[in-house]
């Protein structure tokens, strides 16, 4: 017949005592533990993750920004510099419009000064024929013939 032995029975009492001890107080919480343990590995995971696309997030925003800014600078640049030529152009049609209201002023003042000169000099030379001209009257003439000349008899 069979035959119990009670060894075998009293450890396999104590190895299903042991088995639901360690599981109940070892592989629960340790199992516990590994699970947030992975939890925390997936979380900065994740974490890093999505700073990672927050970063090359911002980065694609300061390159745009950045193509932006040059952008901007060229239009200031282009924009100083037709402010630039268009103030050169005023002051140099100033200055030809200037000299050319010199010149016609001179011109005027020299034709002027010319026509003074001119009716100065027919002035002195009136005057000197005049002089000359008494002079060879007082000079030739007598009262007889100033009478004559005068025609006065």
């Amino acid at each position: 017949m069979l035959n119990l032995d009670w060894n075998i029975i009293w450890t396999f009492v104590n190895i299903l005592v042991i088995y639901f001890f360690l599981k109940r107080f070892l592989f629960k919480p340790v199992t516990e533990i590994m699970e947030k343990r992975t939890q925390t590995i997936e979380d900065s995971l994740q974490d890093a993750e999505d700073t990672k696309l927050e970063a090359n997030k911002l980065k694609d925003e300061y390159a745009a920004e950045l193509s932006h800014a040059d952008e901007e600078a060229a239009k200031i640049i282009n924009e100083a510099r037709d402010r630039a030529t268009s103030e050169y152009n005023r002051r140099i049609k100033e200055t030809k419009e200037e000299a050319a209201r010199i010149m016609q002023e001179a011109s005027k003042t020299i034709e002027l000064e010319r026509k003074q000169s001119i009716q100065n000099a027919q002035a002195e030379i009136a005057g000197i024929a005049m002089l000359a001209a008494s002079k060879i009257i007082n000079k030739n003439m007598d009262d007889s013939k100033n009478k004559e000349f005068l025609g006065i008899s």
